[in-house]
């Protein structure tokens, strides 16, 4: 993909009128490998009701690259993406882009290029993961462990037929705990690259909360879940649904909306949600231990 942050993003910071306060960086290896990890803050009075810090930390967008510019770049386009989230989700217009069927920002992607497809193929792999894994946890679809590239870490293959590309779960066991890692790709090692990412993402964010002594509170459920499979309990769940066969019929990926989010931030980037049908809501029940966060 083609990006024109270099030039889209000109005026994104706020002394330039921009919705984003600030950014960080620093230094995230993956897999003994040297990446960047940037986040990426909104101006305060863009994210009204913000529930502030949390275990995944404060920021509106986080990125985890090789490149330090790429890092950047990409947690500011996830902010640029919160932030119509959250100005539209909860709006008279919600149900335009589908947040009545599904309130969350699943399916969502920004994207600074300079055609509105690039942004689509984003928010359509966005949806496509988290459809295979619902479905997958749901008793829907078939998995397969494949061979893991990184020592010491397992992972498994999520069958689907929502098109080309492949989902992936990595997971280990660490010193704070199970840590989960799943992800789409074009191709399967693509797929277990981003994943590896989003594993050390977790392992980085268990180790915080067990040096805290476990004090720090879950700003939501999806956290609480995080925290649930990481313990002896979650794990064995997630070995049990590793052994079972799919129980029910599969339901064919089918998008309720897919389309650009208009508004002021389309200034710097095309925000684009691929909203589908999910073969069920449980996994938006804050009281369900469902395999999604």
């Amino acid at each position: 993909m083609v990006s024109l942050a270099a030039l889209r993003f000109g005026g994104i910071f706020t002394g330039r009128g921009g919705p984003i306060a600030r950014t960080d960086l620093a230094e995230f290896p993956v897999q003994h490998r040297p990446h960047w990890l940037a986040n990426a803050f909104l101006r305060e009075e863009l994210v009204p009701g913000s529930a502030g810090a949390s275990l995944y930390g404060p920021a509106d967008g986080t990125a985890i690259a090789r490149s330090a510019i790429t890092a950047s770049r990409t947690a500011i386009a996830e902010a640029l993406a919160r932030w119509a989230y959250l100005a539209v989700y909860d709006s008279p217009v919600a149900g335009r882009f589908g947040f009545l069927d599904d309130g969350s920002s699943n399916g969502m992607a920004a994207f600074p290029g300079l055609f509105r497809h690039q942004a689509q193929a984003l928010a359509r792999a966005e949806a496509i993961k988290h459809h295979t894994l619902v479905s997958w946890w749901d008793g829907r679809l078939p998995a397969e462990p494949v061979a893991s590239p990184y020592a010491g870490v397992e992972a498994l293959r999520l069958h689907h037929d929502a098109g080309p590309g492949e989902v992936v779960v990595l997971f280990r066991r660490t010193r704070a705990g199970y840590a989960y890692g799943h992800a789409y790709g074009p191709r399967l090692g693509a797929a277990l690259d981003q994943a590896a990412i989003a594993l050390a993402r977790a392992e980085h964010v268990l180790a915080a909360y067990r040096a805290k002594g476990g004090l720090a509170a879950p700003a939501n459920f999806l956290e609480r879940r995080m925290l649930h499979f990481a313990g002896e309990e979650g794990a064995e769940r997630f070995c049990r649904r590793l052994l079972a066969k799919p129980s029910r019929p599969a339901l064919p990926f089918r998008t309720l909306f897919d389309g650009e989010i208009p508004g002021p931030w389309a200034r710097w980037a095309t925000v684009w949600r691929c909203c589908a049908r999910m073969p069920t809501d449980e996994y938006l029940e804050p009281g369900a231990d469902f395999f999604f966060w």
